[in-house]
């Protein structure tokens, strides 16, 4: 699967995820684990977590949050990192930032309606609608409008879709999600990887394992109207249940499944969805909250790291929190 193509390794932007991918044992016993930092395409000023001391502390802004990109990125724990395509631009075109190390910047092509989370919106509540945010001719993120593959700044990108068990909906959301995967297909140098949320709306009548199932389901269905260069390098959804997650990873050894972080609830779940994961069969974590809204980013980075190569939850969980208090103020 995939786009890439000759010359490719020569480009300078970091390639670590591609490596992965590119090395199925490398993956099964390091598996992927990218930033998503691209909250900013959802959220607004208070969205990005917070900064300062217990009791001083204020919303993170953008430049606190671009740095914290540059640190997290310059630290090794991850090994990608997604961004907004304004964020994109910043670190990836004017700084170059990711010419110099290995972690592979990813931009946000689209941004569904499902994610618009501004303070008093309404807009989840109605199901999810497409919204491009890269238009076909600037994904590689060139600092001229034309140029080649080599020159790309970008070369990995996440559309994301939901599908909510609506004939009209569910059809143009496809529609619009196979036009771009093709597009892709058509763009040498470029890859993209899919993430497919769980409906926004509700599902009356289903549990948890039902709609992970329906899920599921969505996904294979999916992929199988694409061909070979067009289909995504990985799939990035919600870690329902085990046995969900397992008959997932195990129906098509082709496809490299990941999953999103969701809504953090504290350092040890965060640890523990992380392990669940790739014991049943996940090769990617893509978390964004659950990095940037803990007390430590760069600690809970290193944890996750850790539980990802192989490390027991706990045993990662307890050096985090040794780590935590030995920290100034701590």
């Amino acid at each position: 699967m995939g786009n890439a193509t000759p010359g490719q390794e020569d480009c300078p932007v970091g390639d670590r995820v591609f490596e992965k991918l590119d090395q199925p044992d490398v993956l099964a016993h390091s598996p992927i684990f990218v930033f998503a930092g691209d909250a900013q395409a959802a959220v607004g000023l208070n969205g990005l977590g917070e900064v300062g001391p217990p009791g001083q502390s204020r919303p993170r802004r953008r430049p606190d949050f671009l740095q914290l990109c540059r640190e997290l990125s310059l630290d090794g724990a991850i090994d990608g990192c997604l961004l907004t395509p304004a964020d994109a631009e910043e670190l990836a075109v004017k700084e170059r930032f990711f010419d110099i190390i290995p972690v592979t910047p990813a931009v946000r092509t689209n941004a569904e309606t499902n994610i618009w989370s501004p303070r008093h919106g309404t807009y989840r509540g109605a199901a999810s609608r497409p919204f491009r945010t890269v238009p076909p001719g600037d994904l590689g993120f060139c600092k001229d409008l034309i140029c080649s593959a080599r020159e790309y700044n970008v070369r990995l990108g996440l559309y994301s879709i939901t599908l909510n068990n609506d004939v009209s909906y569910d059809r143009e959301t496809l529609d619009t999600y196979l036009a771009f995967a093709r597009e892709v297909g058509r763009t040498p140098g470029f890859d993209h990887f899919l993430e497919v949320f769980l409906p926004n709306l509700p599902q009356l009548g289903l549990s948890e394992s039902q709609v992970g199932e329906y899920v599921a389901d969505s996904i294979v269905r999916t992929l199988s109207y694409l061909r070979t260069h067009e289909r995504p390098r990985f799939i990035k959804t919600a870690y329902t249940t085990a046995e969900v997650w397992r008959a997932l990873c195990e129906f098509d050894p082709s496809v490299v499944i990941g999953a999103l972080g969701g809504a953090r609830t504290d350092a040890r779940g965060t640890l523990e969805l992380a392990h669940n994961v790739v014991v049943n069969g996940g090769r990617v974590i893509l978390f964004g909250r659950a990095v940037f809204q803990d007390a430590s980013p760069l600690l809970i980075c290193r944890a996750l790291r850790q539980v990802l190569d192989g490390e027991d939850p706990a045993k990662a969980y307890a050096a985090y929190q040794s780590e935590l208090r030995s920290r100034p103020g701590g």
